[in-house]
């Protein structure tokens, strides 16, 4: 017994100097992601005023709105990168019952924008036991990141998302897609930070910061779940997100097996709502 705890000290001894080495550049990462959000934002409010001249030649207004972009993207980055400092202290994020059904009509709300010009459906299928036990901040990230990457890589066609309990009593947060999946090597790295896949994905669904699964892992490890994709080229990707159940399921009116179903069509730019 004193050999094996022997054993353990010196090995937490020796693996100290790393873990503080990794929680200094987390921290230190997560504090120039702050400092540079400020300036962005003045950049991108001078832009967004200079867009509203209507004396602005097309040409410039193309490379503003450009620019816009490109800033976006940036932040996109910056919040993740926030997302992992978050990280280094895990015990410290308060859990509680979240309501992931919530949870993800206001993500497909938010980002209904870059769904907006394309010809895709998204579905959003919510079942009477619909919470998880975990931070609500995290979980809502989760969600973008999932949600995010299936409307970028997906042409046309249609997004459904389910939640509900497994068949082992764990929330199952799945989304399906019809995009353009991804190909086997690429898939075995897609965790990777900053990874970002084939060139060819790249294009079709616009270029990300290569971080957005790799926070989607990191956080969902955090709730102790488990994440898993399969996909295909042209067959489309499903990610299932698994998390905790809620220790309070909230419960909708009717049976066990009913799904209250919400609808975005933006092929005709239209919002439907229907439950079966």
């Amino acid at each position: 017994m004193s050999t094996v705890f022997f054993g353990y000290l010196v090995a937490r001894h020796a693996l100290a100097p790393t873990k503080n080495a990794l929680v200094a550049q987390k921290q230190f990462i997560g504090n120039i992601a702050h400092e540079l959000r400020t300036p962005l934002a003045i950049i991108k409010s001078n832009i967004e005023v200079r867009l509203l001249d209507p004396n602005v030649p097309e040409a410039g207004r193309r490379i503003h709105v450009s620019n816009l972009e490109e800033l976006d993207r940036i932040s996109d980055i910056i919040n993740n990168l926030l997302s992992l400092n978050t990280l280094v202290n895990p015990e410290q994020i308060p859990f509680t019952t979240i309501d992931i059904g919530k949870v993800v009509n206001r993500v497909v709300e938010k980002l209904s924008h870059l769904a907006g010009h394309k010809p895709i459906r998204i579905r959003v299928k919510v079942a009477r036991e619909r919470t998880a036990w975990g931070n609500a901040a995290a979980i809502e990230q989760i969600a973008i990141n999932v949600i995010k990457n299936a409307i970028q890589h997906t042409r046309s066609g249609e997004i459904v998302i389910t939640i509900g309990l497994d068949a082992q009593g764990s929330l199952a947060f799945v989304t399906r897609d019809t995009g353009s999946g991804i190909k086997r090597e690429d898939l075995f790295r897609i965790f990777e930070p900053f990874y970002r896949g084939d060139s060819a994905r790249t294009r079709t669904g616009g270029a990300g910061s290569g971080l957005g699964l790799s926070i989607v892992s990191e956080l969902v490890k955090m709730h102790h779940g488990r994440v898993n994709i399969q996909s295909a080229p042209g067959h489309g990707t499903t990610v299932t997100v698994t998390l905790p159940p809620g220790r309070t399921q909230t419960k909708l009116d009717g049976g066990n097996q009913t799904l209250n179903e919400v609808s975005a069509d933006f092929s005709h730019r239209a919002r439907k709502k229907k439950s079966r």
